[in-house]
């Protein structure tokens, strides 16, 4: 059976604007180029495991069969909108599954997602509650009561989506939530569980920085060096079937250099990590969207500058296959998606193609994902729920 998606990317030549709160991506508005583009079913591949013809490595991303405990008794649908079963069950098993599959020594749940809702935008302002965050998959990953706003000490890992007015959905938005630099800027200022656990990446990357490698030439000097590997994944699985709004991915090794825009984006930062594991040290990187990221940050800052990409559409005489979207039919809640958001592994040894069938020099970490209508999709049906849970891997 073929697929058909539809698909909103920027439009040519477009430069996004700067984000204004952590996690929104631009205005759905902005991603004007719509596209029908075919789609590959991943359901085929789902119990073949290690076999499995799409590598986290090649790719960016993968699919596994994975039976979680909360789909059995004592536990139900709303087990999963459930805080204490998803930190005291779910968590520990998306950790488990992630050392499984990837044999990392150390895996650390970062953040999660649950999505109930179907997507809305405001036409009046971009960041309001309809655009609840733009990102991962474009939509907000923590609100101002996550991150504990009235001094109190916030959860970790933070989970959104759980409440009636913290309401979170899927937005169709092609992207990859971080860049090289976003990901080693993500180690090292977004919570310090997550820096304490890459403190030794950390510290024979800045080894390089500070003895004059340029941050973009980092991924050429990884098996040299010995730096360790770090990867940050995440876990996607609906909570029920899912009839629209799929999730779609594009392999890393079919996306071509020239589609990718670097998009300046914010995160929350955690002020507790110590200044010398923070710091990004070395010279500014000519290609960065932002001139301030390798600062310290003031004691005043809850947010920090980052950096994700967002994509140009195929051109005319290229819609056949130039991003080889991939999804899963049907998606059942045993049915996981892992997405690669970056590895620095990875990095070092893939090059993003070009159009011109040559080798680009942009080192490729993680996969291009997106939110997408199904053409035929039946828009009366309940919206799509889903849980995405973050994690952060090292070796």
């Amino acid at each position: 059976m073929s697929h058909q998606g539809i698909f909103r990317y920027l439009p040519p030549n477009a430069r996004p604007a700067s984000a204004k709160e952590a996690y929104l991506l631009p205005s759905l508005s902005d991603f004007s180029s719509i596209v029908t583009l075919p789609l590959t079913d991943l359901k085929p591949t789902l119990d073949l495991g290690d076999a499995s013809p799409y590598k986290l490595s090649v790719h960016g991303f993968t699919s596994r069969r994975h039976h979680s405990a909360l789909h059995a008794e004592p536990f139900g649908h709303a087990s999963w909108k459930d805080e204490k079963a998803l930190r005291d069950v779910y968590f520990p098993e998306v950790e488990e599954f992630v050392k499984k599959l990837t044999g990392c020594k150390t895996a650390v749940v970062s953040a999660a997602v649950v999505r109930t809702q179907t997507y809305s935008e405001g036409t009046s302002d971009s960041s309001s509650s309809a655009e609840d965050g733009g990102k991962g998959e474009g939509e907000q990953k923590e609100k101002e009561g996550e991150r504990g706003s009235s001094g109190a000490t916030p959860k970790f890992p933070p989970i959104v989506g759980l409440a009636k007015s913290d309401g979170v959905s899927p937005a169709p938005k092609v992207h990859l939530d971080l860049t090289p630099k976003g990901a080693r800027l993500h180690i090292r200022k977004y919570a310090h569980q997550v820096t304490s656990a890459a403190e030794h990446v950390i510290t024979a990357e800045n080894a390089l920085l500070s003895s004059g490698v340029r941050l973009e030439d980092l991924k050429d000097h990884y098996h040299e060096a010995g730096v360790p590997r770090f990867a940050l994944f995440s876990i996607w699985r609906p909570i029920k079937t899912v009839k629209r709004d799929p999730l779609a991915l594009a392999p890393a090794n079919k996306f071509p250099e020239e589609d990718y825009v670097i998009s300046a984006q914010l995160e929350p930062l955690d002020r507790t990590i110590p200044a010398h594991l923070s710091r990004l040290v070395g010279p500014q990187s000519p290609n960065s969207a932002s001139a301030s990221t390798l600062a310290s940050s003031s004691s005043e800052e809850t947010t920090y500058d980052t950096e994700g990409y967002l994509a140009y559409a195929p051109k005319d005489g290229e819609e056949g296959g130039a991003h080889d979207w991939h999804f899963i039919a049907d998606q059942e809640p045993s049915e996981v998606l892992v997405i690669q958001l970056f590895d620095n592994e990875m990095e070092a040894n893939a090059r993003a193609p070009r159009k011109d069938g040559g080798k680009g020099g942009l080192g490729v970490g993680g996969t291009v994902h997106s939110a997408f209508e199904l053409v035929g999709q039946d828009d009366t049906e309940e919206a799509r729920e889903s849980i995405e849970v973050r994690v952060a891997a090292f070796w």
